[in-house]
C-alpha cells in the first residue's frame, strides 16, 4: 500500500470521522433548539390569546433541517447546514488556547437564524429578503460560538468557556424575537417607487408579486448616492 493511500485512510479515519461526529451532534442541538422554540410557543400562546386573539404564534417544521417560529407578522427561520466548517486560520477561534490544545475542537456545525416577514413565506414571494439574526456554531464537545445582532454579537464569543445548555438556547431564541419586534417594516423612500411598470402594477393585485422586505429599497438608494459622489 502506497504512502498516499495510507494518508487517505488516515484522513478518512480521523478527520472524516470527526466531521461525522460534529454533524451528528449539530443535528441533536438543532432538534433541541426546536424543542426550546416549541416551549416558547406553548408559554406565550395562552397569554397572547387572552389579550389579542388576532395575533398568531406557532412552530412549523420543514424536514430535518428547517423549522419556523412564527409570531404575528414575523417569522424566524432556523436552518441547519448539513456541512461541517472550520474558521479561517487567522480567526480568533483558531488563535485560542482552547483550539490550539486540540485542533479537532475547531470544527463546527452551523445553525443559521433568519428573520422573514410572515407574508413573504405565506404568499411565496420569492423576491423577498430575509435578514440574518445569528449564526450558532457548535463542535463535537458541545462548546459553542455565536455571531449575531445586538447582545448576540458579544455574549457568546469566548469559545471553550461554557457548554451550550438549555438556558443558552432559550436566550438566543428570545434575543432573536426581541430584535424582530424592534426591527420594523419601513415605508420605502419615494424615489424607490417613483415609476412602476404595468407588470409591477399587476403584481400589486397578486400577493406573490412586488418584493417586500423590512429595509428593501433603502440600500438601493444609498448605493446610488455613493456611486454619484
Amino acid at each position: 500500500m502506497s504512502d498516499k493511500i495510507e494518508q487517505i485512510l488516515t484522513g478518512l479515519n480521523n478527520k472524516a470521522n470527526l466531521k461525522q461526529d460534529v454533524y451528528g451532534h449539530s443535528l441533536e442541538v438543532f432538534n433541541e433548539f426546536k424543542a426550546c422554540a416549541l416551549n416558547v410557543v406553548e408559554t406565550l400562546a395562552p397569554k397572547i390569546l387572552s389579550n389579542a386573539q388576532g395575533v398568531e404564534i406557532s412552530l412549523n417544521s420543514f424536514g430535518d433541517f428547517e423549522f419556523h417560529l412564527k409570531f404575528s407578522g414575523d417569522t424566524i427561520v432556523f436552518l441547519l447546514h448539513t456541512n461541517v466548517f472550520a474558521f479561517p486560520p487567522k480567526h480568533a477561534i483558531n488563535k485560542s488556547t482552547y483550539v490550539k490544545e486540540n485542533p479537532n475542537r475547531g470544527y463546527f456545525g452551523m445553525i443559521q437564524i433568519y428573520n422573514f416577514l410572515s407574508d413573504s413565506l405565506k404568499y411565496n414571494r420569492l423576491g423577498d429578503e430575509g435578514y440574518l439574526l445569528a449564526r450558532v456554531f457548535v463542535n463535537s464537545e458541545n462548546d459553542f460560538y455565536v455571531e449575531g445582532k445586538r447582545q448576540l454579537g458579544f455574549l457568546y464569543k469566548e469559545i471553550g468557556r461554557q457548554k451550550l445548555e438549555k438556558k443558552h438556547r432559550h436566550n438566543i431564541i428570545e434575543q432573536c424575537m426581541l430584535y424582530c419586534l424592534d426591527f420594523d417594516l419601513f415605508v420605502p423612500p419615494t424615489d424607490a417607487l417613483n415609476q412602476i411598470t404595468v407588470q409591477q402594477k399587476n403584481y400589486f393585485n397578486n400577493p406573490s408579486g412586488i418584493a417586500t422586505g423590512k429595509r428593501l429599497g433603502f440600500e438601493v438608494v444609498n448605493t446610488l448616492k455613493n456611486e454619484t459622489k
